[in-house]
């Protein structure tokens, strides 16, 4: 039975798929000019590779789609499937191995170290049996050609005699799976023992030799198989502590064909390139380093390609369950059309239905500080404060009360006031504004055309804020794609929770006619950018430190941008001169970046003074959200070291409370005319 609440976004992970549904919802990168993730990972070539992303980058689910049960899915003729593809992919997942078992206990680390050597080995190799197995059985090879490979496999082995009775690969891998769980059973029991019996778990291998010789054993036992790669597929390299990646490395450098390794690492868990004899392996010549958030990111029109059909491919699947047929491009279409368009109008008429009955919050503060202005003579001409209510007035005019219109001139206002020189007056300033707000509202060339085209979205997010009026720019398919920056997790999770908040409301989102509306697309993306912000998996003193750098350099965006006059920059992009920064916090932004915290434009600049390189940071956009900061990206700010230091050093995070209280007097009145003899360098 089909239910009408099923959400066909509602899986997010690929690690909840089935084969044949990761086969389903496979949609490749882009199918031309060698980006695609087939010419990357290049299963033809014996290079080895790291293949590196964050959480959500769809690493699992590529690496899943190059494994033996998908490609039997694919080909399910075994000699298609050895002739057209040229490989066998032999996928695990290290997290299922347990790392943190072989470790402690009372035992000395180089035991724990040749026992999960062993033990990974026969972890392994039952599901390399197991594939050898099930083609084996395609092939239609006899029992006797069975038992004499067997015999071959069993030669490896230091003693044979526990293995006499292995005459086939299904008592091979039983054979391998005793020999597991009596180690199982020791590991277990380490913990009151302090000990590991190795009269009871015997080592009948040395470290690569069922690895390597297996393989090469059925190279050779079948001319189907003869020109065959074996490619062991490791994921969640980041569950291993360093000495087990090194013995992983050491396994990767000591290759040997048939066989080659991709191993998949979020990108905070490629933290080591060394072997267990401590050599360092090269990339490009041992090993391809693939950073998949790279090639996506990079690619903006392709990932916008890749995230259409990713969406489109679950729903043309979900109305077919549903007996409708629909040609994808209907469905894109239709599924662009749901979404309610982003209207700054609708957020302005909310705003003055609540303030009918009262001022502005804008003018209210407005009004204040040119009381304050008056109180500290810094008012100009202005001495009374009877005269605050007709400067309220001029501000007003012709504004046919909009609140966004007084932001306009209120910007102009405070940009001029910050200006005033030697015989400037207030009366002079709203003159000046008003003459030119009645030629912007006249289609004339005029001074608010700018501040129109470059402020508009940050005084609509000022007024949502002063107003507590959700900002619902964040809307639409198209925005979804862009707030994602190429993290395809993030992307389906806010198409399955607007699909959910949509039918909370009663929208019938995925019905004929059915709308996602503002307030469902809201939510649906500010609970995203909270999953990300929480889901961070960074813990301990590391997780305390960046968490603080983050607030700090938010808390210094937001001021950026709900000022009086903001800058002219985007608020959610920074330079900062990387050989003047501390250990520390080079550290701290290396971390928030391993994390995809902040996105890191690789070529960053070199300062036009001193040829410096400076290194160019964005706040993921996905984040942008949580404190109503813009994505789209014009200009960039230029942290000086003071201020960067104090931002992203925790040794220093004591200083920014000063520094930041100095950068308000800077951006709002009219704290900046009692500043403006004092050193204004300090966030050039």
């Amino acid at each position: 039975m089909v239910s009408e609440y099923e959400n066909p976004f509602s899986v997010t992970k690929a690690t909840e798929f089935s084969d044949q549904e990761i086969n389903e919802y496979w949609v490749n990168f882009n199918t031309k000019d060698n980006i695609s993730i087939d010419s990357i990972l290049n299963p033809n070539e014996y290079l080895p590779k790291y293949i590196i992303g964050g959480k959500g980058c769809g690493k699992t689910h590529i690496l899943r789609y190059f494994s033996y049960p998908l490609q039997k899915i694919r080909n399910p003729n075994i000699t298609d499937l050895l002739s057209k593809e040229g490989y066998l992919g032999l996928y695990s997942v290290f997290y299922g191995i347990n790392s943190s078992r072989f470790t402690g206990k009372g035992i000395d680390d180089s035991e724990w170290g040749a026992i999960f050597e062993y033990y990974f080995e026969l972890y392994i190799c039952d599901n390399l049996l197991s594939c050898l197995k099930d083609v084996l059985s395609m092939l239609d090879m006899s029992s006797h050609e069975e038992a004499k490979l067997v015999s071959k496999i069993v030669a490896i082995f230091s003693n044979t005699d526990e293995l006499s009775n292995c005459l086939s690969i299904q008592s091979l891998t039983e054979f391998l799976t005793i020999l597991r769980r009596k180690i199982d059973f020791q590991i277990q029991n380490a913990a009151f023992t302090r000990k590991l019996d190795y009269k009871d778990v015997s080592v009948l291998f040395s470290p690569g030799d069922l690895l390597f010789g297996i393989p090469k054993i059925m190279a050779e036992s079948h001319r189907l198989l003869s020109d065959i790669k074996f490619i062991y597929i490791f994921d969640e390299y980041e569950k291993l502590y360093e000495w087990q990646k090194k013995f992983i490395n050491t396994l990767v450098w000591d290759k040997k064909n048939p066989v080659t390794f991709w191993i998949g690492a979020r990108k905070y868990g490629f933290t080591t390139r060394e072997t267990k004899s401590g050599q360092e392996m090269k990339s490009g010549s041992e090993f391809e380093n693939i950073n998949l958030d790279t090639i996506i990111r990079n690619n903006e029109d392709l990932y916008k390609e890749f995230a259409e059909k990713l969406f489109t491919d679950r729903l043309e699947r979900y109305y077919s369950k549903r007996g409708l047929e629909i040609s994808p491009q209907e469905i894109k279409q239709q599924f662009h059309e749901k979404f309610e368009k982003y209207d700054e109008n609708r957020i302005l008429n909310e705003i003055r239905e609540k303030n009918t009955k009262k001022e502005y919050e804008h003018l209210r503060e407005f009004r204040k500080k040119i009381t304050s202005a008056i109180k500290s003579n810094h008012a100009l001409e202005v001495k009374s404060l009877k005269e605050i209510d007709s400067i309220i007035l001029s501000i007003a005019k012709n504004t046919n009360n909009n609140p966004l219109y007084q932001k306009y001139k209120l910007f102009y206002f405070y940009r001029l006031w910050n200006k005033a020189k030697q015989g400037d007056t207030i009366k002079k300033f709203l003159n000046e504004i008003n003459k030119e707000f009645l030629k912007f509202t006249q289609g004339k060339d005029s001074e608010f055309d700018e501040i129109k085209d470059k402020r508009k979205k940050d005084f609509i997010a000022q007024l949502a804020k002063e107003n507590n009026v959700k900002n619902t720019e964040y809307s639409g398919l198209s925005r979804f794609i862009e707030l994602s920056q190429g993290n395809a997790r993030h992307f389906i999770l806010i198409l399955k929770r607007a699909i959910e908040y949509s039918r909370i409301r009663g929208e019938r989102p995925l019905e004929i006619g059915g709308k996602i509306g503002l307030d469902a697309q809201y939510f649906a993306v500010y609970d995203t950018a909270k999953w990300f912000y929480d889901d961070i998996e960074v813990v301990g003193e590391s997780g305390k430190e960046m968490y603080s750098s983050l607030k700090n350099l938010t808390d210094y965006f937001i001021q950026e941008r709900f000022c009086d006059k903001p800058v002219e920059t985007t608020v959610s992009c920074f330079y900062v001169k990387a050989d003047e920064l501390s250990e520390k916090a080079s550290d701290c932004l290396d971390l928030m970046t391993m994390h995809s915290v902040l996105i890191e434009d690789e070529e960053g600049r070199y300062d036009r003074n001193t040829g410096r390189k400076e290194r160019l940071f964005q706040l993921n956009k996905i984040l942008a959200p949580l404190w109503n900061l813009p994505t789209v990206v014009r200009g960039s700010i230029s942290l000086n070291n003071d201020i960067a230091e104090a931002i992203f050093n925790y040794n220093f995070n004591s200083k920014f409370k000063k520094l930041y209280m100095i950068r308000k007097s800077q951006l709002n009145a009219p704290e900046f005319l009692k500043r403006k003899s004092q050193d204004s360098t300090l966030f050039d």
